[in-house]
């Protein structure tokens, strides 16, 4: 069967904004398995913790949410088969299917309550926040998060198979938000049976989605097989996934070409090698990158430090002369072709742009804030440090 070999979907984004990069699909290799080079390993495979976009793709492979997104992206039924929304738009009743999970235990509205309250009340939970107005806006998740442990969610079980959630304000993206693994469920009884190993290792999870994670070896590979107990199993074509953690994407070049590898990213400078070779694609994506700034330090306190910092970044000449790999220079936060605006168009065309001053445009203007910058902090000089991953394309 033809294989594809995919583009890398980098998404520099430095200091503030940059770009949104591209990567593609895969197809089965010979057998009913597919083999996958990826160039980090999983963080952790618990929902509630989870911050990194490996470990998002192999939960959402494993565990299912209220909805999830087709091929085309489009909000869809998961466990979730029919919603009802009050006349008000604040309540949301979910009514759930038959489904189990791998361990043979019902998925019940109590995985969802279970899973949600313990997420927005445990600090290391760092997409807790998406409960809140910064997110769903979910009746009393601000109060929580501000410190009040002795409220809930306004969520309930009202039976095994009935959710509801009552939102503080009317929340329009609210069920395509609760695609996110964040809004997953957990099992109550295993997950505390498994203490604070849950998560950590194929032993310690169980699995309610298309496929369950049986090995992972650290830093080297995980093995997904199907999952016969999910609801629609004889939808899922594949059998397995065999994922190799190859940090190297000239690594995962070679096992590409050697028939070992059925899917691999390519960083920039292995571009040039294979935009020939058939098995070549590119495939826009809504993924980006950006840096953080520590706001601890006494220098980046200052606002035009940071202005200079990002606007001296010249995103075009990093998109086309250093990435090289299909991304596009962003204006904003929310990348190209990842969200519709209401105006029905793609968020991008209508939203505002921030950082559209580019070469010798964007020069002058970091010069000017960084003038600024000198004179509010009474200093000439400053040295700041930079701290990145070890992974194409950081």
């Amino acid at each position: 069967m033809k294989k594809f070999l995919s583009l890398a979907c980098s998404s520099m984004m430095l200091i503030s904004l940059v770009g949104c990069g591209s990567g593609t699909d895969t197809k089965k290799s010979d057998g009913n398995y597919v083999t996958l080079a990826k160039e980090n390993d999983v963080i952790s495979m618990d929902s509630r913790y989870a911050t990194d976009g490996m470990s998002f793709e192999m939960i959402a492979a494993t565990v299912e949410g209220l909805e999830t997104m087709d091929k085309d992206g489009n909000i869809v039924p998961a466990l979730a088969e029919s919603y009802d929304v009050s006349d008000d738009g604040l309540i949301y009743t979910f009514h759930l299917r038959d489904a189990e999970w791998s361990n043979g235990t019902p998925v019940t509205a109590a995985d969802f309550t279970y899973a949600w309250n313990a997420t927005i009340k445990n600090p290391a939970a760092e997409y807790a926040y998406l409960f809140g107005s910064d997110g769903a806006c979910i009746k009393n998740a601000d109060e929580i998060l501000a410190g009040d442990t002795d409220l809930d969610l306004a969520i309930a079980a009202k039976d095994e198979k009935t959710f509801e959630v009552t939102l503080a304000k009317q929340c329009p993206y609210f069920v395509s938000l609760i695609s996110f693994p964040v809004f997953y469920p957990v099992n109550e009884a295993y997950a505390t049976e498994q203490g604070d190993q849950y998560g950590l290792t194929a032993d310690n999870l169980i699995a309610n989605g298309p496929y369950k994670l049986v090995s992972w070896s650290k830093g080297n590979k995980l093995v997904l097989e199907k999952n016969d107990s999910y609801w629609d199993a004889e939808n899922v074509k594949v059998d397995g996934i065999n994922v190799n953690i190859v940090p190297e994407a000239s690594t995962s070049a070679l096992d590409f070409e050697s028939g070992n590898t059925d899917f691999t990213k390519l960083n920039s400078t292995l571009v040039d090698k294979y935009k020939d070779n058939e098995a070549y694609t590119t495939v826009l994506e809504g993924y980006l990158w950006y840096l953080q700034y520590n706001y601890d330090n006494k220098y980046l306190q200052n606002e035009n430090l940071r202005k200079a910092i990002s606007t001296v970044i010249d995103r075009e000449d990093l998109v086309e002369n250093v990435l090289k790999d299909g991304s596009i220079v962003c204006g904003g936060f929310v990348p190209e072709a990842l969200a519709t605006g209401p105006d029905g168009k793609d968020y991008r065309e209508s939203a505002p742009e921030y950082f559209n001053m580019l070469a010798e445009d964007g020069l002058k203007a970091a010069q000017e804030y960084w003038d600024k910058a000198k004179q509010e902090l009474g200093v000439n000089e400053i040295t700041l440090s930079l701290l990145y991953e070890p992974s194409d394309p950081s």
